[in-house]
């Protein structure tokens, strides 16, 4: 006999952290909620309709946590879930070794080829939204 344990998903960002627009910030990522996420922008819906890199990180980095990331394709109610381990935590290095930027959770989720995407991002305490338009 297999038994599992209760999951809780938060449905929405805590502390009334409000969606930002990820058609309106750059390439790279951007912040909310004490979360950063990236790519946005046209570098994410370049990847839509199907598996799209997309890394999360805490904003400024704190003690590891795992990552949930919540994804709503609006108009179809349609949502996906995604952990990231805390333990899959990677420093990106530029060319030379030196740190590139604050740690990053990378990894894939799967986008739908049009219409309007929520992401929801929870990492700890830290939670954020972003919108997108396919």
């Amino acid at each position: 006999m297999a038994t599992t344990s209760p999951v809780v998903l938060p449905a929405t960002p805590k502390d009334g952290v409000p969606c930002l627009s990820g058609d309106s910030v750059g390439e790279k990522g951007a912040s909310n909620g004490g979360v950063r996420a990236g790519p946005l922008g046209s570098a994410l819906r370049r990847q839509k309709g199907g598996v799209a890199k997309f890394w999360v990180a805490q904003d400024p980095y704190r003690a590891a946590a795992d990552a949930l990331i919540r994804v709503e394709h609006v108009e179809s109610t349609t949502v996906a879930y995604y952990v990231r381990d805390k333990a899959a935590i990677v420093t990106p290095l530029n060319d030379d070794g030196s740190s590139a930027r604050d740690p990053i959770y990378p990894g894939s989720i799967l986008l739908p080829p049009d219409g309007h995407v929520r992401i929801t991002v929870t990492i700890g305490k830290a939670s954020a939204c972003f919108e997108v338009t396919m």
